[in-house]
């Protein structure tokens, strides 16, 4: 359905390929420990202890962005199934209206057999 658009499926597929490819990748990349690099010092101990947290927090945003690729991945597919619902029902709604349209504006009642006359009332 994303064809419709104007993008050839092959291209959604390598896209959806190529994001959970990413994706896999990024999750794949564990941060090594950093030990004592700064030190025995209590500066040193202190700025280590706070590179390890950075680290973590680094570690943490890329898990996410991974799983907003996958997200974004699985996004594309269900905007197509919701495309195509949509497109099916706008058919389903049209179809309706051009029949209420001929129902009501037929250029001859007497060869209308859509729409049946009132038989009573009307002078209200």
């Amino acid at each position: 359905m994303l064809e419709t658009l104007g993008l050839p499926e092959d291209l959604i597929a390598d896209v959806r390929s190529m994001l959970n490819q990413r994706a896999a990748a990024l999750e794949a990349v564990k941060p090594t420990p950093i030990g004592e690099v700064f030190g025995g010092s209590p500066a040193g101990s202190q700025l280590s202890h706070h590179t390890a947290l950075a680290r973590e927090h680094v570690a943490e945003a890329v898990l996410q962005m991974a799983a907003g690729l996958r997200g974004f991945r699985d996004e594309l597919g269900s905007h197509e199934a919701r495309m195509d619902y949509t497109d099916t029902q706008s058919a389903v709604d049209l179809k309706k209206i051009e029949a209420a349209a001929a129902c009501v504006a037929p250029t001859d009642f007497s060869a209308n057999n859509q729409c049946t006359l009132p038989t009573s009332g009307g002078d209200d």
